[in-house]
Formats: C-alpha cells, sequence, structure tokens
C-alpha cells in the first residue's frame, strides 16, 4: 500500500535518483522536480507527506519557499526537510527558524537520509492535530469543514482557505496581494476586488452582518486580520 508522496526539489539528478530508490521501496511515491515553481503548482493539486528542499541549490529561496509551505493549509502538516553539502549551527538555526522540520547534510548516507526523512513524516502524522480552534470556530484541516459553536457552516473551497490562512495566523495583517497569491496562487488573475468580495460573503457565513466584525478585522489601507 503506498503510503504518501515525497517531493524532491533537487536538480542533481543522481543524487534524488538514489534517494527516490530507497524511499520506493518503503511504498512512497517520489516526485522529482527542479523548480520552485513546479512545488508550489503542485503542492494546490495534492497533499505531499514530505518535501525535502536542496539549499546547496536553491540557497535563500529554499528558506523563503519552506515559510511558505508551513503557512499554506495544504503543505504545513508536510514534513519539510532542508538540505545542504555542509550544515553549520548558524544554518541549522536558520533554518528551524523558517520552520523547517528537519536538517541534514551531505554527511549521512542516502540511506541515513531516508530513515530521518520517514521518521520525519511518521512524528508528524502522529503528533499533528487535525483541527485548530480559534474562539467558537472549529476548523478541520483533513475534512475542509468548520463549525461555529458546534454548529457546522457551509463554505466554500475558496472560503475555506481564506479563513484557514487567517485563523493561522493571529493578528497577522496579511495584505490583498499577499491574500491573492497564498489563496489563489498567482497564476490564476484575480483582483483586490476579489478578495474584499470574498471576505464580505465570508464574514457572512460566519454570521456576521455588522461592523464591528468579532472575527475579520480591515486594516484600512493595508489588508486583512483574524482577532
Amino acid at each position: 500500500m503506498e503510503k504518501g508522496k515525497i517531493v524532491l526539489l533537487n536538480d542533481e539528478k543522481k543524487v534524488s535518483e538514489n534517494l527516490k530508490a530507497i524511499l520506493k521501496d518503503d511504498s512512497y511515491n517520489v516526485t522529482y522536480l527542479d523548480s520552485i515553481e513546479s512545488i508550489n503548482e503542485m503542492s494546490r493539486e495534492e497533499k505531499p507527506k514530505g518535501i525535502i528542499i536542496d539549499l546547496t541549490q536553491y540557497g535563500d529561496e529554499g528558506f523563503d519557499l519552506c515559510r511558505k509551505l508551513k503557512d499554506n493549509f495544504e503543505t504545513r502538516r508536510a514534513a519539510i526537510v532542508l538540505y545542504t553539502e555542509s550544515a553549520d549551527e548558524e544554518l541549522i538555526i536558520k533554518g528551524l527558524e523558517a520552520g523547517a522540520d528537519e536538517f541534514l547534510s551531505n554527511k549521512f548516507t542516502e540511506r541515513e537520509t531516508s530513515a530521518r526523512v520517514k521518521a520525519i513524516i511518521r512524528r508528524i502524522e502522529t503528533s499533528s492535530s487535525k483541527k485548530i480552534k480559534v474562539k467558537d470556530l472549529e476548523i478541520d484541516l483533513d475534512e475542509h469543514k468548520v463549525k461555529k459553536a458546534g454548529k457546522p457552516i457551509d463554505l466554500t473551497y475558496i472560503q475555506f482557505k481564506l479563513l484557514y490562512l487567517l485563523a493561522s495566523r493571529r493578528d497577522n495583517v496579511f495584505s490583498r496581494k499577499e491574500i491573492l497569491e497564498r489563496v489563489w496562487g498567482r497564476k490564476v488573475y484575480v483582483t483586490n476586488r476579489t478578495v474584499d468580495v470574498h471576505i464580505k460573503r465570508l464574514r457572512e457565513k460566519l454570521g456576521e452582518y455588522k461592523y464591528p466584525s468579532q472575527y475579520i478585522e480591515t486594516i484600512h489601507g493595508t489588508g486583512y486580520r483574524f482577532l
């Protein structure tokens, strides 16, 4: 039985193929990608169990990607592993602060790297909460369902993504541009007005028809945040 998908972001084909073969022996579906754009597109369509990012190739872009993947509700429960040729203390700290679950270097053999990746995947699967609770809202990440005071709320896919983005980072102010990129993606053409309309409809679904809002605050000239 297939245990899930692992993504390798690394253009060193030989190393990746060796690691892929080991992971496949344990029934993982391993996908090889060679660009950040392709992993962003893939993560919107699928939910990988693990993502290995080669910092030797992608450097600071890899750290930025790590942060975005942990902020994205489709990938935040994936095991994010950063990989580099040599890892000093400063680099490891930077990676962990970016949200990485594991940091590996080439001092490990492919087999040990494989074992560590699989171990962190198991740990996340057994320890991660599948639900988050904010105020009287309960958001189920796996089922894409929301309850308010125990009663289900019917949200569209986009409304769910929008609510999760805001509720998972309380007090963080998101600009309209940032919301557009994280909820709709960069390749989808929508306007700032689209964000405002969806916020209005989401508020209504949450039972809010009057100002001030109990859940989503408008920060004039900037964007929105969850209270």
